[in-house]
Order: C-alpha cells, then sequence, then structure tokens
C-alpha cells in the first residue's frame, strides 16, 4: 500500500499541548546534546498519562476496570472504522440525535466535530463539546461491535457540565467501549479502510497516549 494512503491521527506531543484543565503543562528537556559537546542528544520528558492524543481505558473510571495490560494487540485493529461529521448546537452536546446513518458493523466510531481547528486555543480545553450519558447505550445497541469512539475534543466531559461528564465515562467505560480523546481528525474526509491505534505501553494504566495510524485504499 502506497504511503500517501497512511496517515496520522494523533497530534505531535510538545511544550504547547494543551492539557485537559490548562493546569499542567508538557515539559520536554534536552538532557545530552551534541551542540553543546555531548556524544548524543537526549531528552527528559514529564506529562500526565492523559496527555495530547491519549486513550481511556475502563480502570480510569471503574474500580475494577480493565488496564492497558488486559488487551492484547489484535484489538488495537479496527477494520470497521466509520467517520461521522456532526454539528455543533449551542450547548456543544453531543447526543444521540446528533448521530444519524450509523453502521451496524463499526467497530471504531470517530465523531468529527471540527472543534479540533481551536486547539491552538483556551477554548480548546475550557469550553469544548461534551457526550452525554444516554449516548454510550444507544450506540453499544446499534453497534453491537463497537469496541471504541474516537473524536477530536480533548474529553468527553466538559468543564461546565463535569457530573454529566463523569456518568458518561462510566456509561462507555463499563461497556467496555474505549474512548480515544483529543484525535486529529480534520485530515479526514472519509471513512478510512483500517484504524491501528499503538498505545504507549505502561503497565496496568489507566489511560495513555497513543499513535494512530489511519489506512486507505486509492
Amino acid at each position: 500500500m502506497a504511503k500517501d494512503n497512511v496517515m496520522f491521527l494523533s497530534y505531535f506531543m510538545g511544550r504547547n499541548t494543551p492539557l485537559y484543565g490548562g493546569k499542567n503543562k508538557v515539559k520536554i528537556v534536552p538532557v545530552r546534546e551534541i551542540k553543546k559537546g555531548d556524544t548524543c542528544n537526549t531528552l527528559s520528558l514529564r506529562f500526565p498519562n492523559h496527555a495530547s492524543t491519549h486513550i481511556d481505558l475502563p480502570s480510569h473510571f471503574l474500580k475494577k476496570g480493565k488496564t492497558l495490560s488486559d488487551f492484547s494487540a489484535p484489538f488495537w485493529v479496527f477494520d470497521n472504522v466509520q467517520l461521522l461529521s456532526v454539528k455543533l448546537g449551542s450547548k456543544k452536546e453531543i447526543n444521540k440525535s446528533r448521530l444519524k446513518n450509523l453502521n451496524q458493523q463499526t467497530d471504531l466510531l470517530l465523531i468529527k466535530t471540527s472543534f479540533g481547528k481551536n486547539r491552538p486555543k483556551a477554548v480548546y480545553y475550557k469550553d469544548y463539546p461534551y457526550f452525554s450519558q444516554e449516548l454510550a447505550g444507544y450506540l453499544k445497541k446499534r453497534m453491537p461491535s463497537l469496541r471504541a469512539v474516537g473524536f477530536d475534543c480533548i474529553s468527553i466531559s466538559s468543564p461546565k457540565y463535569r457530573r454529566e461528564g463523569r456518568r458518561a465515562h462510566h456509561e462507555f467505560l463499563k461497556r467496555g467501549i474505549i474512548l480515544i480523546e483529543d484525535m486529529k481528525l480534520g485530515v479526514l474526509k472519509k471513512s478510512p479502510d483500517r484504524v491501528i491505534v499503538s498505545p504507549l505501553l505502561i503497565k496496568g494504566a489507566d489511560g495513555v497516549p497513543a499513535t494512530v495510524f489511519a489506512i486507505s485504499s486509492r
């Protein structure tokens, strides 16, 4: 398959990466530098595990939920991907009325709100789209093979609707629907043929940054 048919659906992590709540910062500090006479270049990295494009696993909100260690490699390959574009209302709520023409065979649903264009601005982590709590059950009923939902905002939980956000997390994760937050979906015009999610392998983690690849045929 040609290289130009493979694209990143993840953002590069950097010092200016927006984080939930806007409180923390990604820290990338040079440890060794060739230009300063060292024999090699190395970096020291510090960031929360829910930073940049990342996945939420069941243990993030469920006491006995699965961690990253409980998922085998094949889980992260999705061959029935559906991309849905959503027009946001004034409340920015993503609910079942906004998701139409669902494909029953879908194993990964990508929800494109186009809110990613605001990523360099404070509004991206202060006032962004959020998911209603009933959406998880609605999607699972209509998409029994659904294993993950990805979207182009920083979290399914908004600072303005924290209680709703906590409930939405619970509803998705208890059904085994993994969440992929802060995705780069503006590059997609149609549903890709395959998506591969490559999580940072941290044992027992409740969530980790991930590199996501979209693969499409010509």
